[in-house]
């Protein structure tokens, strides 16, 4: 049995980072590995009982941020106590070298740095950590090759850990679509669709731009976003400043964004910036038509159906393509043919994660 920690350096709650190591954690072979967990953050009742149901370990540890040194000392016990084979972080900086320090002291042999994102909101810190952190990890992983090029360089041996999801769950559903459109009054309208928290990232005020732009050119347009986040309140403002209160709703935290996916006719995704987002592999499988920024790595462009926009452009340039999308037989099942083949099916991908794991124990080991 190997014993591995996970650390989820940011919130660990219902967004696409904790969605893609959740997944790891649900389909991996349990007899071969436990894995616990670190998080910054009170866990979700409904997660907590998840973990305890599977006797999986669990610890908050908030003092990441406002008292770093307690919290290495934290996490060292916890490494230590815990006898663990491999400590394995997620995170988007060089501050990933709190992590790893602590795995260091604690005398872990394998450190697995785990870059999530291509850029960091604490640059200085982050440049200030740079070499210290590349002489703690062992190993170098990403959810893609610009994230990893992003945290370890170019010269670094990174291996990629696709952001794998369980077909199943998001393939299109006519009769779930059916009720959702029934239910909302959405029957004869055409649904922009968004997923992700309300932040400077995501480029929420561009998108409303895009979608009002939208609105004058056909009065069916209707927009459906789901997220939270510190921005949420501003852009309902901005909706409703447009006039545009009665065609836009607003999800909050959803638990069956798969379910709404089958309600939504096209996506759009303006992002500024991106390390590798799990919700256009699921956007996908769904059968949905996305138009996209073009700072996302390209590698999320595994069918037809994803088209890359600059986010230089202007909104009515975006809503001009958007009008252009014909809507996709969604029922094909070629959408989830080809995820699978490109590589982004959970299951084979946490078996990967296994065979990964045992040869870097096996590797250390001799």
């Amino acid at each position: 049995m190997i014993k591995v920690l996970t650390i989820a350096t940011a919130c660990f709650e219902n967004d696409g980072i904790t969605n893609s190591i959740l997944n790891y954690y649900r389909n991996i072979d349990k007899s071969k590995i436990s894995m616990d967990f670190v998080m910054p953050n009170k866990l979700c009742d409904r997660l907590k009982e998840e973990f305890t149901e599977n006797n999986t370990k669990y610890y908050e540890l908030p003092e990441r941020n406002r008292k770093p040194i307690q919290y290495i000392l934290k996490l060292k016990h916890i490494i230590q106590e815990g006898k663990y084979d491999i400590v394995h972080a997620h995170g988007s900086s060089s501050i990933l070298f709190l992590e790893m320090y602590a795995a260091y002291l604690a005398k872990c042999k394998i450190r697995i740095a785990h870059s999530r994102n291509t850029k960091s909101n604490h640059m200085v810190i982050h440049n200030i950590l740079k070499p210290f952190f590349r002489c703690l990890y062992t190993d170098a992983f990403a959810c893609g090759k610009e994230a990893g090029e992003w945290l370890f360089g170019r010269d670094k041996r990174i291996t990629i850990i696709p952001n794998g999801k369980d077909a199943n769950e998001f393939k299109f559903n006519k009769l779930v679509r059916d009720k959702y459109r029934n239910d909302y009054n959405l029957k004869d309208r055409i649904v922009i669709g968004h997923v992700g928290r309300f932040n400077y990232q995501k480029n929420h005020d561009f998108l409303i731009d895009i979608f009002n732009e939208l609105s004058k050119k056909d009065d069916k347009y209707y927009m459906v976003l789901a997220g939270e986040g510190n921005l949420q309140d501003s852009i309902v403002d901005k909706v409703k400043k447009l006039g545009l209160g009665d065609k836009a709703l607003f999800l909050g935290k959803v638990t069956n964004i798969n379910e709404w996916l089958n309600a939504m006719d096209i996506m759009v995704f303006p992002s500024r910036f991106e390390g590798f987002p799990n919700v256009l592999i699921e956007w996908q499988i769904s059968g949905l038509p996305c138009i996209i920024s073009d700072k996302i790595t390209k590698d999320v462009k595994v069918t037809d159906l994803v088209q890359f926009k600059s986010i230089e452009d202007s909104a009515e340039e975006w809503s001009n393509e958007i009008a252009k999308i014909k809507i996709k037989d969604r029922e094909n099942p070629k959408y989830v043919e080809e995820v699978k083949k490109a590589g982004y099916d959970i299951k084979e991908n946490a078996k990967m994660l296994e065979k990964i794991y045992y040869s870097l124990l096996e590797k250390e080991n001799g």
